[in-house]
């Protein structure tokens, strides 16, 4: 984020009161100040920093702390099985003009847009990739983000061990860079169908909420309770959200507690330990929409804490059975690793891992 100020007094404080901003955030800054509050509520912490000088380094670090955490990288990948071989660089030997397939999807004017004209670029001979930023503006934001830019990313793949396919792996940070993602991709199955690469049935596939019964979907959640890559080391699972099947008779253990309720949230330091998840004869009436591990992260000497969430997003959103699967991928690292380079290198190595044990999972759980 670019200006011409340096925020101080309620400016700042339109920044500190946000909820990605935690009170852990701003006393770490307090204290990098050596001023250490006796309560560390935002009541106490925020008019300190609003009288204070924030120096241009540290509002930078507070703006992206508040920038990251809005925008954590979700990622979607599925495949699509071709029947006849071809080059990558068949596929898109014309332009895709974003912005206008993106104004043909809207009534009105939309709030964002692709920044220039991103094309596909080679990684390898088997992979491209494109990357894209688009700008969006929300008029009822305050002054530190009326104008926030997001970036997004679609990766194919070509594999050919066994069936030849093509992998595609979908980042995306908003709303809009998602729709952007649906784009390419809708516009690269009618490449593929044009040139009779893939059959005109042929669909792209991806893990989805209904690819699981209740009991099943928990035990593919349940595979990442492990040491799944060298780099990581299980420590417990945080977060559940929860919701009971209403066409499934509660176990009697359970019954009086659980037919008075219709959702949880569970949020607890060690939650593979809580006794509604560790039962499987409770796992028939419990539905799991989403769920956050935490493991202990050693990558080539950098010390820190992992956080992985895999999620079904539309079907927590609106109970929607075709969502599909959706990682992100988290960090918590000591200060003088904590840049975007070192985690996105991290990121990628990590995310290689997950795609296997996701995989793994999946065969072994689907229905």
């Amino acid at each position: 984020m670019k200006k011409e100020i340096l925020p101080q007094g309620d400016l700042i404080r339109q920044l500190l009161v946000k909820s990605n901003i935690t009170s852990s955030n701003i006393n770490q800054l307090l204290r990098e100040k050596g001023v250490f509050l006796g309560h560390n509520e935002k009541n106490n912490s925020v008019p300190l920093l609003m009288k204070s000088i924030i120096s241009p380094k540290d509002y930078e670090g507070l703006y992206n702390t508040q920038k990251n955490k809005e925008e954590t990288i979700k990622y979607k990948t599925s495949s699509i099985r071709c029947n006849t071989d071809f080059e990558l660089s068949d596929l898109f030997d014309n332009h895709i003009d974003l912005n206008k397939s993106i104004n043909e999807r809207h009534t009105y004017k939309p709030n964002y847009k692709v920044i220039g004209n991103p094309n596909f670029y080679f990684e390898d001979s088997n992979t491209i990739i494109l990357e894209y930023n688009i700008e969006r503006q929300n008029l009822l934001n305050d002054w530190t983000s009326n104008l926030t830019y997001h970036k997004g990313a679609v990766t194919l793949k070509k594999l050919s061990d066994g069936d030849l396919q093509i992998s595609i792996q979908q980042n995306s940070t908003s709303k809009e860079t998602l729709e952007v993602n649906n784009i390419i991709v809708g516009k690269l199955k009618e490449v593929l169908k044009d040139k009779s690469i893939i059959r005109s049935n042929e669909d792209i596939i991806s893990i989805k909420f209904k690819d699981f019964d209740n009991t099943s979907r928990i035990h593919f959640f349940y595979a990442f309770v492990s040491n799944f890559s060298i780099y990581l080391e299980f420590k417990s699972i945080t977060d559940v959200d929860l919701y009971l099947d209403g066409n499934v008779e509660s176990h009697e253990d359970v019954k009086r507690f659980l037919d008075e309720i219709d959702n949880l949230k569970l949020n607890g330091k060690e939650l593979q330990n809580h006794i509604l998840l560790t039962k499987i004869e409770y796992f028939q009436k419990l539905i799991f929409g989403s769920i956050k591990f935490r493991y202990k992260l050693n990558y080539q000497g950098i010390d820190g804490i992992t956080i992985i969430s895999l999620n079904f997003p539309e079907y927590v959103k609106n109970k929607e059975e075709s969502s599909e699967l959706q990682v992100s991928i988290d960090f918590i690292l000591n200060k003088k690793y904590r840049n975007s380079q070192t985690e996105n290198e991290i990121r990628k190595k990590l995310l290689e891992a997950v795609e296997i044990k996701k995989i793994e999972a999946y065969n072994n759980f689907k229905l």
